[in-house]
């Protein structure tokens, strides 16, 4: 049970976390987004250049919502669209530079990364990266 807990207490601060660097970057960006504008921006993001149907169906979102969804994003620079070299009939949706100045956060996560890899001896590291790597399946 302990360790039920203690999972559960840190996938609630990791949602905490997310949603208030959610409302500071929104804040922030001078883009006037919406919460759910920026939700879709970091989901695109997150799934690593997917086509506009995978986008939709990720959110199980209509095809014409994500569409729209897209075009919005577009409009303010923050993504863009490249045609795959799989099929040239699909795009995948790109985060821009604009969208890593203003929104990404990865200078946050490399330094807890670095904080907490510090923080833990060797064998704690490994054991860590075994737990989280399970737990990534």
């Amino acid at each position: 049970m302990a360790l039920k807990r203690k999972i559960n207490e840190l996938y609630r601060k990791i949602k905490l976390v997310i949603f208030r660097n959610m409302f500071k970057h929104i804040k922030k960006g001078g883009e006037n987004l919406t919460s759910s504008e920026y939700f879709c921006l970091q989901c695109i993001y997150l799934l690593g250049k997917p086509t506009i149907s995978q986008f939709a169906e990720f959110l199980d979102i209509s095809s014409p919502n994500a569409t729209y969804k897209v075009k919005t994003l577009m409009k303010k620079g923050l993504i863009t669209k490249e045609k795959s070299g799989k099929d040239g009939r699909e795009y995948l949706l790109i985060p821009t530079q604009k969208f890593f100045d203003l929104y990404a956060s990865k200078d946050t996560e490399e330094n807890d990364l670095k904080n907490l890899k510090q923080t833990l001896s060797k064998k704690e590291n490994k054991d860590m990266e075994k737990i989280l790597s399970i737990l990534a399946e």
